[in-house]
């Protein structure tokens, strides 16, 4: 939204870079809209509920460019574990491998799109607001072998955020004597904000 992000920036440099990201966005988002109601019939909730909460919300699809790798890490990966801040995340397959998900039993596995797929990711956000039932994909992007080391790995992205208003209380039928409610009361765009001052990107 206009008040809360700057307007997007304009690719002159590259032919149609523009439209092909404008049309890739649509895209993602409207496959992010048939995720989101098919999980919403497995939290019980009518199958509509987070289509109000996604329409013109603070969704972003994010190229990132992870350079080469020009001398040995110490003891550091491309991207350390994480999990992302907002509903769920659309990836496309990224430029060479590296992307690792951690499962319940903190094993790493690589997680390697094929053309004519997505990994999706839970994130912080739907966690939350399940109160853990959809728990946040944690994963981390490592490094290639030495042998590729010279070479930039790319990524895209989609990281689907709902409006900053919506509520993330724990949902009532997520809340059980076995999963009693884990998570303090607070809407997306006061828990984004939280999030990025814990990662030095905000300021108090």
């Amino acid at each position: 939204m206009k008040a809360e992000y700057p307007e997007n920036v304009t690719v002159n440099e590259l032919d149609n870079f523009n439209s092909v990201g404008k049309e890739t966005y649509k895209m993602l988002e409207k496959t992010g809209v048939y995720v989101l109601r098919a999980l919403a019939l497995f939290l019980e909730l009518d199958e509509f509920y987070f289509d109000n909460f996604i329409k013109n919300g603070n969704s972003i699809l994010r190229p990132i460019h992870y350079p080469p790798i020009t001398e040995e890490p110490k003891n550091a990966v491309r991207a350390a574990a994480h999990g992302d801040i907002n509903l769920i995340t659309l990836l496309m397959g990224a430029h060479g491998k590296g992307l690792q998900i951690q499962d319940h039993s903190c094993d790493w596995h690589d997680a390697i799109a094929q053309p004519d797929e997505l990994v999706i990711n839970v994130g912080d956000m739907l966690s939350r607001h399940s109160n853990n039932i959809l728990k946040s994909t944690i994963h981390r992007v490592v490094n290639p072998s030495k042998e590729l080391w010279r070479t930039s790995r790319y990524s895209i992205p989609f990281f689907m955020h709902p409006v900053s208003k919506m509520p993330l209380n724990c949902l009532d039928n997520c809340i059980t004597d076995e999963n009693p409610k884990g998570f303090e009361d607070i809407t997306a765009g006061d828990f984004l904000t939280e999030r990025l001052i814990e990662l030095g990107l905000v300021k108090k």
